[in-house]
């Protein structure tokens, strides 16, 4: 191989990385359709310097779905990053707004997002019983059921 292709080589590489971080990144920070009981983590930058990040700033999101409305705290990740993880409990468009008790701060109030939920086919539900909701006692408070009243059998192993 001579130099020449070497460099043909050395740039085809790098074009190729540098294409697919930006669509990775694109991908992480664009996600608008999810399935229902599907995490969403939304992350907050703080604009403002803290001594202690932890201690001094509370974050949240307002989060409004069908049927649904309230507010979701989030937690500090280190840095000045603050992340806020949601669930969409039920098929439809989801939107939130991010608040905090530093309300001078623009990188922790006032951002928003949405993103729409669409269900689980029951063959997918079938692959990943998980996907029927988070689990929850019975109604008789007897047994466990998922939150489509699907009941759970939890089995282990050794």
């Amino acid at each position: 191989m001579t130099i020449r292709h070497l460099n043909r080589l050395f740039i085809g590489v790098i074009f190729l990385l540098a294409v697919s971080v930006t669509v990775a990144r694109l991908s992480a920070e664009s996600v608008s359709d999810l399935h229902v009981w599907q995490m969403q983590e939304i992350r907050l930058e703080a604009q403002g310097k803290y001594d202690n990040y932890y201690k001094e700033v509370t974050c949240w999101v307002e989060l409004r779905g069908p049927g649904f409305a309230r507010r979701v705290y989030g937690f500090w990740d280190g840095g000045a990053v603050f992340v806020v993880r949601v669930v969409a409990t039920k098929p439809g468009r989801w939107e939130w707004v991010s608040g905090s008790n530093r309300v001078e701060d623009t990188g922790l109030n006032g951002q928003s997002g949405g993103f729409n939920v669409f269900e689980w086919t029951e063959e997918e539900k079938l692959e990943n019983p998980n996907r029927r909701g988070f689990v929850r006692s019975s109604p008789n408070g007897h047994a466990l059921q998922y939150a489509d009243g699907t009941p759970f059998f939890m089995a282990g192993d050794t």
